[in-house]
């Protein structure tokens, strides 16, 4: 499996909220602004614009309030520095992602309207109710890796480590509940650990990140998966416990979560990453205009601390590297549990 994350030095990490994260961040989109930023580019055979000359939109097609809608946001403001001119973060809930991503396919190719998504692009395909996956849009890049996502429990549950739970679903087989929510990527995460662990984790659907919050602090489930940086305050409180790193290998931001190897289990990949695209017939020069600037944005030192911060690895695939990182990324976490995940549907 390829692996991005130990790209970059790591920094010192620095504990700050969310709230501070995005504070810090307003006056991001102030700051200077490159002279490359834009450029000519053909439409026409006698004519010729400069791009960008008005505002561009991000599609985001979940819920405000999650890891990804906070992670666009922060990384508008910065672009937004980069292209000289707004960047406009807009969210388009609905049909696992894909009414948002195919509000960019009905749009104009014109490179104004960008969706982001990761993993969850490919659920709905995998269920057969569209055709629409990130191989429908045309790749800008991957700026952002999340090697955070962390099996968590609260500590009132009394559970020993990861060995005890596992060994306790294996006991008392669907007993001890699995949040998540349905048709997400993270639903088959839970596939993934039973398959690999031989664990018997009871699957439950209770919606979105803010949903799992409120159902692991309110003990109306068992265990669900969060990046750690959504639950790092009740890490810091000890109300939860973070039972294990769902990933290929520690991270080093996090140095005190284990990882199911130190338990005598499989490691099991379930890091993120974020993928920015644009319409199919997108020219390849916007493209690259676009591709340019969110280089730029992750060589930004101040974006870099902030995503550091939140325990993030910023790193930059561009275009049809990216686009065959992610395929080869679902192809090799996702798609094996394929036949199980639709079982419970």
């Amino acid at each position: 499996m390829k692996k991005r994350f130990g790209a970059l030095l790591m920094t010192a990490i620095i504990a700050i909220s969310f709230a501070g994260c995005s504070s810090s961040n307003d006056s991001a989109s102030s700051g200077e602004t490159s002279s490359s930023s834009t450029a000519s580019v053909s439409s026409g055979s006698t004519s010729s614009t400069t791009f960008p000359k008005k505002p561009i939109q991000i599609i985001c097609p979940v819920k405000a309030g999650g890891d990804t809608d906070y992670n666009t946001r922060v990384f508008a403001q910065y672009l937004s520095k980069y292209l000289d001119t707004d960047v406009v973060v807009t969210n388009v809930e609905g049909g696992a992602t894909i009414l948002g991503m195919q509000q960019v396919l009905d749009g104009a190719p014109d490179g104004y309207t960008l969706v982001v998504n990761g993993l969850d692009a490919y659920i709905p395909n995998m269920m057969g109710t569209t055709d629409v996956t990130i191989d429908s849009f045309k790749t800008v890049g991957i700026p952002l890796f999340d090697n955070t996502t962390v099996l968590v429990a609260n500590s009132k549950s009394g559970y020993k480590d990861l060995a005890d739970v596992v060994e306790r679903t294996k006991e008392n087989p669907r007993t001890i509940e699995y949040g998540m929510k349905v048709g997400a990527a993270n639903q088959i995460y839970g596939v993934a650990m039973d398959s690999v662990w031989g664990s018997a984790f009871k699957p439950m659907d209770v919606g979105n990140n803010s949903a799992k919050l409120t159902a692991l602090l309110g003990e109306q489930t068992d265990t669900a998966v969060l990046s750690y940086a959504l639950a790092k305050d009740y890490f810091e409180t000890g109300e939860f416990q973070a039972l294990c790193l769902l990933g290929a290998d520690r991270n080093p931001l996090l140095p005190d979560v284990p990882v199911p190897a130190d338990y005598g289990l499989e490691n099991i990949d379930c890091s993120k990453w974020f993928w920015f695209g644009v319409h199919p017939d997108t020219p390849d020069e916007i493209v690259d205009i676009l591709s340019d600037a969110f280089e730029k944005v992750t060589q930004d030192e101040e974006y870099i601390k902030t995503m550091e911060a939140n325990y993030l690895t910023v790193d930059y695939i561009a275009k049809e590297e990216a686009h065959d990182y992610a395929n080869t990324f679902f192809e090799e976490t996702l798609l094996p549990y394929k036949d199980e995940f639709l079982a419970q549907q």
